[in-house]
Formats: C-alpha cells, structure tokens, sequence
C-alpha cells in the first residue's frame, strides 16, 4: 500500500512539475524598446520547477504565422554568446535579426521557421548542468516541452535544429552531440567544443552521425583552432560535416555573417525542403 501510495504520489508531482511549466506569460513591456518588427516577437517567461526560478526567452515567428493558423514550422533554437541575452544574439538586437530573416524568407533565401532564444545568462550563466544549476535539464525537459507546447512547431527530428556562437556555440556541440535524436543539423559559430567525438562508443558515434554539422569560425578568433581540431575528429569518424572560415575575428560582424549562412544551412536539411 505504501509502495502504491508513493508511485502516486511522485505521478502526481511530475504532472504538477510539467503543468507548472507550460504556465507561459508576459516579459515586462518597459524592458524592450517598442517597436513594429518585421516579424512577430514574442518576449515570454514561466516559472522553471528545475532552477527555482522564472526565467526569460524570446520566440521570432514566421510572417505567415498569424496568417496561416493551420500551418506548422520547423524550429532553430538559437543560442546566444556570454553576456547576451534573449533579445540579443551576437549583440545583434531582435530588431536586427528579424530584419536579416525577413529579407532572407522574402527572397526564398531561406524557410520560414520558429527561431526560440533561451536566456542563458539570467541568475548563473552557461548551458550545463552544474551542481546548484541544472540549465540542461531545464532546456530538455521544460523549455522544449513549452514551446511544442505552445506553438506550431513540427515536432520531429527533421524539423528541428540548433546553432549558437561563441558560449552558445559551445551548447550547440553539448546538446546536439548528447541528444542527437531531437537535431537534424547544428551550427556552432566561434566556440569551443569538449566533446572528442572519437572517444565515443560505436553506437553513440552512429548516433551522432545523424546530425548535419557545420563549424563555422573565422580565421583570426581565439577558438579557431580548437574548431578546426572538432572538425577534424568529426571527419574522422565519418560525420556529416563541413567547416566554414573567413577573415575574421571573436566580434559581431562575422556572427552576423555566420547568422544568414546558417538560415540557409538549416533550409536544405530541413525534412523535405519544410514542405
């Protein structure tokens, strides 16, 4: 009976935990500049169960989306850098980065998807888990949940994807290497990976073979080389991968450069061209 009355008891608090997650709101208007964007944004928090805290993100959506109210998009999560937030990636302004994929879906560029900003710098920054801030388990297991969740996301390993730069970078080699069920393609900018992709297990190396991958970082940045090492360990066990290096330094231009290149990544690995 006890037995019983436990298994009930943790059923019970794991559907209080999810519900309590979906609970989205609001940001503070006062925070952000008002503004008639491009394209529809959305500045929204809920209450993290995992961190103990409510904690910020920012969706961009499609155009089309209030439009078309039948339709589902594929999904980028997009990481920012150390220090920015999720209304600012590479110290680009929300502003800017619809403007960029605006144009870029206007001239089929690219398709058009849901592009989620966590916030990984609020209260303790990074995207791992730590001993008194388990950010990981809050992205997996509350974060995505919220946003299939709450919008029209095609809910599968073909139209999902993710990429980010710098200490973003450095999630997207964490979460797409470790989950690569939920990714069709990942693209780091500028970071740092410290994961050896060749000391994985023969089966975990399959899975990760699964994932279209690009590096992407520019010839003068501090993390160049350690880019061009992940790279290489990727090739060596036969990932799907391509690097990708300009003239360029740890600085905002070349992220932003990267963005456009990575909209139009993203597009051809799509499941069937986001049709």
């Amino acid at each position: 009976m006890n037995r019983i009355i436990a298994i009930v008891t943790l059923l019970l608090s794991f559907v209080s935990l999810h519900l309590n997650a979906q609970d989205i709101k609001e940001q503070d208007s006062s925070k952000h500049t008002p503004r008639v964007f491009p394209m529809p944004v959305k500045y929204l928090y809920f209450h993290s169960e995992i961190l103990g805290v409510d904690k910020n993100f920012s969706v961009i959506l499609p155009r089309s989306y209030d439009k078309e109210p039948d339709r589902k998009y594929p999904v980028l999560y997009l990481l920012h850098g150390g220090g920015e937030n999720d209304w600012e990636w590479a110290n680009i302004p929300v502003s800017m980065l619809c403007e960029a994929v605006s144009k870029m879906t206007g001239d089929g560029s690219c398709a058009e998807m849901i592009i989620v900003q966590p916030n990984a710098t609020e209260y303790k920054g990074g995207y791992n888990n730590r001993e008194d801030w388990k950010y990981q388990d809050y992205f997996f297991n509350e974060l995505m949940p919220v946003i299939e969740k709450n919008f029209r996301t095609i809910n599968d390993k073909g139209h999902r994807a993710i990429g980010g730069l710098s200490m973003g970078a450095g999630g997207t080699y964490q979460y797409a290497l470790t989950r690569p069920e939920l990714f069709c393609a990942a693209y780091a900018i500028s970071g740092h990976s410290s994961i050896d992709v060749t000391t994985l297990s023969p089966e975990e190396q399959e899975k990760v073979k699964t994932v279209a991958w690009t590096i992407d970082c520019g010839g003068q940045d501090i993390a160049f080389d350690n880019a061009v090492k992940t790279y290489q360990q990727m090739k060596k066990i036969g990932m799907n991968c391509q690097f990708r290096s300009e003239y360029g330094v740890h600085a905002t231009f070349y992220w932003y450069d990267g963005l456009c290149k990575m909209q139009t990544f993203f597009t051809r690995h799509f499941s069937d061209q986001c049709k």
